[in-house]
């Protein structure tokens, strides 16, 4: 999938806009592209590691999904739970980059939970879609242009800035002389966006672990705030998805999700 593509479904569904202040002080760097390959070599990358494909079980935290609901009906809120937990989604990544989830189906329930369910169903497919496009900016592809493409590089003060254009978004690049990136704006007819991504150091590079997110359109039901924190496991000595902490606001209403990733198998080149 090109990355543009990867931007702009997921920044429509997850981000916003969150405007920096840049310094006027801004000078461009004479070897870009020696820089920008040295950008791309300090990212862990799933791919080049060897990873084909993978298959992880995820369970959400049902009991987090439904706070609200147990403080005014805990006895409501133990049957859906109860129901809830016999529910078993899957995510599996193909050669081809894409994310699919999949679950099994709870026959002989009631017309209302079986439209409830369906609710669940397409909330967690939008969900992690969302997630997956972010997450595999990071892991998979590359945040950065390709070293040989068209891009402007400056160094303003202890970072430097990318700017770029990918399709019809304009891409604003914030990172440290380190090459972690503290911040990616993106601006489109459509709308405004920004993420600001956190990492950890690996020996083979940086580890996306989270990142807080803003969105805005024309309208205002859309307007997202999202704030991740991802962590990991080994499997097969690659780093995959183990916990999945979502929170934030959707149009001014709050929402906080956990996923757990287990059983996760690996293909490999």
């Amino acid at each position: 999938m090109k990355r543009s593509v990867v931007l702009a479904t997921w920044l429509y569904l997850l981000v916003g806009c969150l405007v920096f202040p840049l310094a006027s002080s801004a000078q461009a760097v004479a070897n870009k592209q020696s820089v920008l390959s040295q950008a791309h070599q300090a990212y862990y990358n799933l791919r080049s590691e060897g990873l084909v494909s993978f298959q992880c079980s995820i369970t959400p935290n049902w009991e987090t999904l439904l706070q609200d609901e147990r403080r005014d009906n805990p006895a409501a809120a133990d049957s859906a739970i109860k129901t809830l937990s016999q529910l078993r989604f899957t995510a599996n990544l193909g050669e081809d980059g894409k994310v699919t989830l999949t679950h099994n189906d709870l026959p002989g329930q009631s017309k209302e939970m079986m439209d409830a369910l369906k609710q669940i169903y397409g909330g967690m497919e939008q969900m992690t879609s969302g997630f997956f496009d972010t997450w595999s900016l990071f892991m998979l592809n590359a945040p950065l242009p390709d070293v040989s493409g068209e891009y402007k590089l400056d160094a303003v003060g202890p970072e430097y800035r990318l700017t770029y254009r990918e399709g019809t978004a304009d891409v604003v690049t914030t990172m440290g002389r380190d090459f972690a990136i503290s911040n990616l704006k993106v601006t489109t007819p459509q709308f405004d966006s920004a993420i600001q991504p956190g990492f950890a150091r690996s020996p083979k590079g940086f580890l996306l672990s989270g990142y807080d997110a803003t969105y805005q359109s024309g309208k205002p039901d859309e307007a997202t705030v999202l704030k991740v924190a991802i962590g990991y496991q080994a499997v097969e000595g690659l780093q995959l998805l183990q916990k999945l902490d979502l929170s934030g606001t959707y149009g001014g209403s709050k929402f906080a999700v956990q996923l757990t990733f287990s059983d996760c198998t690996v293909t490999k080149k």
